[in-house]
This record gives structure tokens, sequence and C-alpha cells, in this order.
């Protein structure tokens, strides 16, 4: 089993992976805003901004997972 100090890590890792994505969905929202209609790359730009919500969908999922297993071995009688 994972020890707390590796989900600690694990936590921090997909902190720092969303950080930069996170940056890079709002610079595609900001083109969407200014793109019209009939804007040849708009097309992408959608497909880029949904692709990047899916990651950090996944990267919070996974967060969450490792919050909890975090909790769960901090609760363990066996690290105590």
């Amino acid at each position: 089993m994972e020890t707390p100090e590796t989900l600690k890590d694990i936590r921090h890792s997909l902190h720092d992976l969303a950080q930069p994505l996170a940056t890079v969905t709002g610079l595609v929202d900001l083109l969407l805003l200014e793109a019209d209609d009939n804007h040849p790359w708009l097309q992408e730009l959608m497909t880029i901004s949904t692709e990047l919500e899916k990651a950090l969908d996944i990267i919070g999922e996974i967060r969450r997972i490792a919050r909890e297993a975090s909790e769960e071995s901090s609760m363990s009688p066996a690290t105590h």
C-alpha cells in the first residue's frame, strides 16, 4: 500500500500538472469569446477546450482518490 507521503507527493504533482492546463484552458476560452461563428479555427478551439476540461476532470478525480486513500491510511490503526 502507498505511504501517506507518497500519496501526498502524487496529489502535489497532480496539482502542479493541473495549473498550466488551467492556464491554457483560460486562454483558449478567451480566444473562443473573441472568435465569431465564421472563425476558421473555431471548431479546433472548441475541441481543445473540451479536451482540456476532460484532462482537468481526470486530474481532479485522481486527486480525490489519492486524498481519500491518504485519509484512510492516516486513520488506519497500523499507522499509529
